[in-house]
């Protein structure tokens, strides 16, 4: 993923993956890109032919996350509810979980488990 290519994402059936990079993330300006770019490809699939049921947002390689990416993934999240659309985090390394345990944000996310199962956190 190039620093012109903040997300990377890949549709497979229902399933849409996206992945998007530590420093992208973790800084404001691309942060704000990226929850802008992820909540038009919301709304523009929900007036397809096959509306989103859920959207997966892969964490993997990220190992911390600040108040920029936090900032992001609420805005993410409210606009998929508004659109009846779940949000899944997969991969989430043990330091990022503690950041949405201290923050209180575990309860706003549902995260797969290595099996690939949805279950909330805890």
């Amino acid at each position: 993923m190039s620093d012109s290519e903040m997300i990377c994402v890949s549709m497979q059936g229902a399933e849409t993956t996206v992945s998007f990079s530590p420093d992208h993330i973790n800084r404001t300006e691309t942060a704000q890109k990226i929850s802008w770019d992820l909540c038009e490809l919301i709304e523009d699939t929900q007036s397809g032919e096959t509306p989103l049921d859920h959207i997966v947002l892969d964490f993997r390689g990220i190992d911390r996350i600040g108040s920029a990416g936090l900032n992001g993934l609420i805005g993410i999240k409210s606009k998929a509810r508004s659109h009846g659309v779940r949000v899944v985090l997969s991969n989430v390394q043990e330091s990022v979980r503690d950041v949405f345990a201290l923050t209180r944000l575990e309860r706003m996310f549902e995260f797969r488990t290595v099996d690939g199962r949805g279950v909330t956190f805890g």
